[in-house]
């Protein structure tokens, strides 16, 4: 990965006008901040307290109180296993999680419904405008074939919770409580005094090690004393674990000795299990010692208590496919932990090592033009977040964007293990979370995992790829027994495990949604884009290419209307026309443009897709056959390719937008009337339910569109409306649903609107309000084997420089539609102006060239 160029953090502050007012606010918010009220006080007696800026993290964020909830917890993740840490006092709670731990709802997956030989009735009934009764023949004929109903993903759930009680501490005297994330080491800090005494806690989740890491100590190195137990996390009654979705898991068995902890527990409806280890560790204690050997045992009462300078704990969870009742995964478990050597500090470093330089691939800035500094650099989350509430007009809180920039690239960094993030990303407190808080194929893991490509993660599409790559067997089941079709059909939602098309019912139709293969794909492709990997291309993205055009081939053999090919059924999600109030339709927009970008993607690759000219030339026959999109009366490019169908234009889900973002279909320079009529639909769309997706999703069309009022507009939403908790991580809706959406997406949304990429064309600042009018970013992965190794900006002296580093010789454009009045090279040389006003440079491999240009008045 490239190094970026600079290092550092926000500076000045801007804007010029009503800078008066906003210096006025940020100053008043930060005397709150430095000058607060114990927590957990007495009313009234003001402990005057200004945090120390050496404890808050250059790139991270800090609370002013605990988690009075899960969802306000601090998160730290390795990728496979999850910490939540309340930052509690007296009682801390620390939720545990690891991504592979999905209760089971049934014994055995409901098998899709082969229903293939009701599909020429249906095409029938589609073709004579007969749509809800279509569906109801579709869904009929699955009840017939044994088809139960609709089938939910097994939930995701948390492994069990931490619970530490110290003694003498009191809640109602703590002082000088704060906590914070450091986004380049994954290390959450508490601190807090009570007593006459400071006590520190500090957490992560180590990449090296496999395991949580958790030390708990005094500043004055006197002894600390109290309890360590591990619970179950889930607040239901033990005769409600069974719901009618199934479900349900034995009562968890809990061993303890003097200096550990087990918790092992087995589902109901499945062989799987899980199991918790927790081993302390002191200077006094060997962690080979026998002592370490949990006996059998079931008190969920249990604890371990400790009586020392400091006590460091070791915590490891494992999924088992099988859980073995004789304890031989334990013991296996156990003796993993006894094999880490170091201290705390010393398994810090290690994972410091690994998580940081990941981090650190991007960096983002914006310089703000006030020379009195940048207080909103020393506050809180919680005051950040209500000075974001307080700024007139539309303004965006700087210092806010720029943490949730690096909040959003620490969160996807820190959920990307085997799998990627989930809708919750890793992090979970809730046993039955909303949507089973599994993996959404139509929109949400697609967002979640947007900004990996261009932030140089090819980590998290490692994880990413080995989820896809894990359901193709799924996917053909599915085009087989939905469609009697060859090659692949993603199903909507999955667990990670399966991904069989069965949930659809008789108002949700998912089974009729045939885009969402090549929807998944295309992150695959853009890796393949950004790297130029031939090998990753031939043995593990190519294959599914193959089958997803094999599908369309398929399900499009013989289907023509006027000479073109028809998509009967089709779905927009998750909306419907609003003359025929049914989701099931024809030609959806997404639906032809997943197809158009599967057949062109295919056939550019030529020789190298190990396809015959005579399967080529068939493809291409195809791809020529796909129906045009069309523009409505109000001129908005229409969510369905029929004049027979009317748009909803209220409505969270922008799929229709698909050729705009994430394709590259439709742009100004190739199909001008289209983006212009793409602009009309994303302006006519409202937000329906405020879904986080909508906003994220949207603001990336937004900057696809070189519209920065609308992705600022978007931005700011989603900053000042309610989605941030005081952890910095995101709901779902204002104030409600845990969800991960926002904010592993939004550093794409950041990325898109300063830099735009596609093979052999550079676009900078695309979509850049002129509110954050001067920063800087490095490290930005381009779609052409190029990395953004510094770009900065000041757009009041009209000023742009670029550093760009090449893989390979190529020729590349540069376009920056502001207007280009002079650029330079790194030589000072001027650079010749193209007549479109771009400017045409030759790159040559393994090096970096740099431009100045200086923008039109």
């Amino acid at each position: 990965m490239r190094t970026p160029l600079f290092r550092g953090s926000l500076s000045r502050c801007r804007p010029q006008t009503s800078r008066n007012l906003q210096r006025l606010i940020t100053l008043i918010a930060v005397s709150f901040a430095i000058a607060a009220s114990p927590l957990f006080g007495q009313e009234g007696s003001a402990d005057h307290f200004q945090i120390p800026t050496d404890e808050i993290p250059t790139r991270g964020m800090w609370s002013e109180r605990p988690a009075k909830r899960w969802q306000e917890a601090l998160v730290t993740g390795n990728g496979t296993l999850g910490a939540m840490v309340f930052g509690k006092p007296a009682v801390e709670r620390v939720v545990l999680n690891h991504e592979r731990l999905y209760e089971p709802l049934l014994d055995q997956p409901c098998p899709v419904p082969d229903i293939a030989d009701s599909l020429p009735e249906v095409r029938r009934l589609l073709a004579n405008g007969k749509y809800k009764e279509a569906y109801a023949y579709a869904y009929q004929a699955a009840i017939d074939a044994g088809f139960p109903g609709i089938q939910w993903t097994d939930p995701y759930h948390p492994a069990c919770s931490l619970v530490i009680e110290q003694d003498g501490i009191d809640e109602e005297a703590i002082l000088r409580y704060r906590r914070s994330t450091n986004f380049q080491t994954g290390e959450i800090i508490v601190r807090f005094q009570s007593g006459g005494r400071e006590f520190v806690r500090k957490t992560f989740a180590s990449r090296a090690d496999g395991v949580i890491v958790m030390k708990i100590s005094a500043v004055d190195g006197e002894p600390i004393s109290g309890r360590v137990k591990l619970v179950n996390q889930d607040s239901r009654h033990a005769n409600k674990r069974v719901d009618e979705k199934g479900g349900g898991y034995h009562d968890p068995e809990i061993a303890t000795t003097l200096h550990s902890i087990a918790y092992r527990c087995k589902y109901n409806r499945s062989p799987r299990g899980y199991q918790t280890f927790l081993q302390f560790r002191s200077p006094a204690i060997d962690p080979a010692s026998p002592t370490n050997d949990a006996k059998p045992g079931s008190q969920p009462q249990d604890a371990v208590a400790f009586d020392a300078p400091e006590v460091t704990l070791f915590i490891a969870i494992d999924s088992l496919e099988k859980f073995d009742a004789d304890g031989g995964s334990l013991q296996s478990l156990k003796d993993r932990l006894a094999k880490i050597e170091g201290d705390y500090d010393a398994l810090l470093s290690r994972h410091v090592a690994i998580h940081q330089p990941m981090f650190d691939r991007v960096q983002f800035q914006l310089i703000l033009d006030d020379v009195s500094g940048d207080p909103g650099q020393l506050l809180s989350s919680e005051n950040l977040i209500a000075l974001q509430t307080t700024l007139p007009g539309e303004r965006i809180q700087l210092t806010l964007l720029q943490k949730m920039f690096d909040m959003g690239r620490y969160t996807l960094i820190s959920s990307s293990g085997e799998w990627p993030p989930n809708l919750m990303g890793i992090w979970n407190g809730d046993w039955r979370p909303e949507w089973s808080g599994d993996f959404t194929l139509d929109a949400n893991v697609n967002l979640q995992i947007a900004a990996a490509n261009l932030g140089q993660l090819p980590e998290a599409i490692a994880s990413y790829d080995r989820l896809v790559l894990g359901l193709v067997d799924d996917w053909k089941t599915n085009a087989t027994n939905l469609y009697g079709c060859r090659g692949v059909l993603s199903g909507c939602r999955t667990d990670g495990r399966h991904n069989l098309h069965t949930h659809f019912s008789d108002g949700f139709p998912g089974h009729a949604w045939t885009a969402g293969a090549e929807w998944m794909v295309l992150p695959m492709w853009e890796h393949y884009q950004t790297t130029g990997d031939d090998q990753y291309l031939q043995q593990r993205l190519l294959p599914v290419m193959k089958q997803i055009a094999l599908f369309y081939a398929d399900f499009l053999d013989g289907q023509f209307v006027d000479g073109k090919r028809v998509f009967w059924p089709s779905y927009s999600p998750e909306n419907r026309p609003s003359n025929t109030n049914c989701p099931v339709a024809i030609n959806a927009t997404m639906d032809i443009a997943c197809a158009k970008e599967a057949l062109q993607n295919l056939i550019g690759l030529g020789d190298r897709s190990g396809l015959s000219k005579a399967q080529l030339a068939d493809y291409q026959r195809l791809l020529d056959e796909l129906p045009p999109y069309l523009i409505n009366q109000e001129g908005a490019l229409k969510e369905w390719a029929s004049p027979l169908l009317d748009d909803r234009y209220d409505h969270r889900h922008v799929s229709h937008l698909y050729p705009v973002w994430p394709g590259h279909e439709i742009n100004p320079e190739d199909t001008p009337d289209l983006f212009q009529a793409a602009i009309v639909a994303a302006q006519k769309r409202g937000r329906g339910n405020g879904s986080a997706h909508g906003l994220t999703h949207m603001a990336l069309i937004a900057a696809r569109l070189k519209d920065a009022d609308l992705v600022k507009g978007n931005l700011r939403f989603m900053l000042s409306k309610g989605y941030l908790l005081p952890s910095l991580f995101t709901f779902h809706n204002p104030g409600r649903i845990y969800n991960s959406d926002m904010l592993n997406a939004l550093p794409a949304v950041v990325m898109e609107m300063l830099v735009y990429s596609k093979p052999g064309e550079i676009e900078l600042l695309p979509a850049l309000s002129d509110e954050l009018g001067s920063g800087q970013i490095s490290g930005v992965g381009c779609r052409n084997q190029t990395v953004v190794e510094s770009l900065s900006w000041d757009l009041k002296n009209g000023k742009v420089t670029l550093q760009l580093f090449s893989s390979v010789d190529q020729p590349m454009t540069l376009r920056l539609r502001r207007g280009i009045a002079s650029v330079v090279d790194s030589t000072d040389d001027l650079v010749q102006l193209s007549s479109d006003g771009t400017i045409k440079v030759s790159l040559k491999a393994g090096q970096s060239n740099a431009w100045t240009f200086q923008l039109s008045k």
